[in-house]
This record gives C-alpha cells, structure tokens and sequence, in this order.
C-alpha cells in the first residue's frame, strides 16, 4: 500500500505542478479534484488484471454519463460519480514507453470496444519515458515531457465531456503545437527536474 501511496502522491503532484501549473491542458483545472476526478493506483501488473480493472472503471464512468442523460444529476450518489478517471500503473507494469502502448491495444479491444464503451470513452497515455517520435528517433525532446509523467497512467475521459471542452475553447486544435514550444523554451533540464521533483519520498498515512 505504501508503494500505491506514493504513486498517487507523485501522480497529484504532476497534475497540480506540471499538467495545471504548465498550462498543459486548458481543461484540468475544474476537474481536478474529487469526485470529479478519480486518481485510482492498481497493484496489478499482469495484463489480464489491467484490462479487467479498466473495464471496472470505464463502467463506473459509464454509470455518470447514464445518469447525467437520465437527467437523474440531483438524484443521491450520482454527484459522487467522477467525470474523469487516472489509473496509475507501476511501473513494473509498463517498464517502457511501447510496454504501455502494447497493453493500451488490449484495454481499447477488451475494456472499451468489447464493453460497449467505444463511442463513450476515450484512453489516453501517459509514461515516464513518452515520446512523441513513434520510434523514439531523434535527440531528446522537451515537448515529450506534455505526455510525460512519474509513473504510467491510463486516463479514461468520456467523449462527452472532450466534446464540450473543445467547443468552449476554440484554439483546442494548437494546444499540442503551444504545449511543444512552451517546453522547449523551458528546456530539457528543467522539465526533466521538474517531473522527477513530483516523486519523492513522502510518509505513508497510518
């Protein structure tokens, strides 16, 4: 538990330093916080386990979007339901950037699309060693620290929500493109501090 701690621990931290504090997504801000989002660590590693464990969640995200289309929003322990869901893998889980892709092939099939989920939700990945470069040709990058994180996530969004964010804000389409110049100018060094101060050593709740 104590391992799971800490990664949760380092994950709020890239959110709040990093992903917020970086102006990275224009959209995290109001749903940063439980429950509208949930910030959920699996001890498991095992691919089987992963693809189950994201099914739980996309139905628990699933459940919200059935709610909010009953127009059942007031109804009790519908507020509770999050919006948006980060599940934090260990990194043993995904050691490398193409471990996480690979798994993420077997979520999309199994969890979403054989679930039903397909046109509901969404998976995007984030890891330690993200690159934008497919094959991670090239020199070190700042702009590969806008999909890096301390340990691998995988963030269910539901479309519903990526479609309304897009239509408030009209330059959605350059955020990628702004993200990639912003680093760069903060440069690799810093952003490379700057991830690794989000994990640090932090005592366990008893």
């Amino acid at each position: 538990m104590a391992a799971c701690h800490r990664r949760l621990a380092a994950t709020q931290r890239w959110l709040q330093k990093v992903v917020i504090g970086q102006r990275l997504c224009p959209w995290a801000s109001p749903v940063a916080q439980p429950p509208r989002l949930r910030l959920h660590a699996t001890e498991h590693t095992a691919p089987d386990e992963l693809v189950a464990e994201v099914a739980r969640e996309a139905t628990l995200l699933r459940r919200g979007i059935e709610a909010h289309r009953g127009d059942m929003s007031g109804a009790a322990g519908v507020l509770e339901l999050p919006e948006t869901t980060l599940l934090v893998l260990s990194r043993e889980a995904a050691p490398e950037y193409m471990d996480l892709v690979r798994l993420s092939w077997r979520l999309q099939a199994e969890a979403i699309l054989e679930g039903g989920h397909g046109a509901e939700l969404q998976l995007v990945l984030f890891h330690p060693l993200a690159v934008h470069s497919t094959y991670g040709e090239g020199p070190p990058d700042a702009a590969d620290y806008s999909i890096r994180s301390p340990y691998p996530v995988v963030h269910l969004l539901r479309e519903m929500d990526v479609l309304a964010a897009v239509s408030r804000y009209p330059n959605a389409a350059q955020v990628p493109h702004v993200n990639k110049a912003r680093l760069r100018a903060i440069g690799l060094a810093a952003c490379r501090e700057q991830l690794l101060a989000c994990d640090v050593e932090v005592p366990c709740a008893t």
